[in-house]
């Protein structure tokens, strides 16, 4: 739909968000947002776009200069230096216009390090930029959507993305992330409280395989590439995630095969003891093919 509408409207489509009262702002089916000069338009050209688009209130919604960075980096394609790996949580919330910044400042609050990017009408981007396997914000998490709820008396919907290594392949990644995770969402999957990618994984495998296939985080592909890392991974879970079996399988000592789980969960935040993580790796293992 945006392709279609840039052929007619061409560079008086933009996607990032300014503070110029022309700008006319509107979400896509998709969850594409996109601004439009209203000078550029006849009083028909905006019936038509409100009709068939969802016109989205911008003027309610503050961002930081490394908010609007980022938002260029992954939107417009502009560069970004990034240093360290980066989690992103996805937010969802029905809410009036005039409650934007509210919400916005209320999960700020919450969370240390995160720029808060709005990416649709109910729709936002949390992205976590010192994210390792050690500080998840899931806990943080489930006691603000508990608050939000009761402050804003409807329920919402995080969502908490992949750790991502910080190379060439970012922007792409978090963008297909985000692509799945939208769907996911707008499917339905997902009506209230927190969870994560790995978690949806089976929904996201039976909809989206091959979005997903390059969504996966280079954490995890370099990970499995090590032939020892797949064949411990591997074992484990076909001994149904018994550590004690496992390294007698292995034909090592149960503390060298902590050791090797501890690394793998250092490098790509997945915790592989619990089944949900387990599981989400062997449908990804499989789905990469790397044996």
């Amino acid at each position: 739909m945006l392709e279609k509408l840039k052929h007619v409207y061409g560079e008086h489509i933009i996607s990032s968000p300014t503070n110029d009262h022309q700008i006319l702002w509107y979400q896509t089916d998709e969850g594409e947002l996109f601004g439009v000069d209203k000078s550029k338009l006849t009083a028909r050209e905006i019936i038509l776009l409100n009709t068939f688009l969802t016109p989205i209130d911008l003027s309610h919604t503050k961002q930081t200069e490394d908010e609007q960075k980022w938002y260029s980096y992954l939107f417009d394609n502009t560069s970004l230096t990034v240093q360290h790996p980066v989690r992103v949580y996805y937010f969802k919330m029905s809410h009036q216009a005039e409650q934007r910044q509210q919400i916005k400042e209320a999960v700020v609050h919450s969370l240390e390090h995160t720029h808060f990017i709005w990416t649709g009408a109910d729709t936002a981007m949390l992205i976590q930029t010192n994210a390792t396997s050690e500080n998840s914000q899931l806990e943080l998490l489930y006691d603000l959507s508990l608050a939000i709820t009761s402050d804003f008396l409807t329920d919402s919907v995080f969502l908490q993305g992949q750790l991502h290594l910080p190379n060439e392949h970012l922007q792409k990644k978090l963008l297909n992330e985000q692509q799945l995770v939208l769907d996911h969402m707008q499917r339905g999957k997902v009506r209230s409280g927190i969870s994560t990618f790995y978690q949806c994984l089976p929904s996201l495998l039976r909809y989206d395989e091959p979005i997903l296939s390059h969504a996966i985080s280079d954490a995890f592909k370099e990970a499995i590439l090590d032939r020892d890392v797949y064949r411990t991974l591997m074992t484990y879970m076909q001994c149904n995630l018994n550590a004690s079996k496992a390294a007698k399988a292995l034909y090592v000592h149960r503390n060298s095969l902590q050791y090797r789980i501890d690394k793998f969960i250092e490098r790509t935040a997945i915790d592989i003891r619990h089944f949900p993580e387990a599981s989400a790796v062997y449908f990804m293992m499989n789905l990469l093919d790397v044996s």
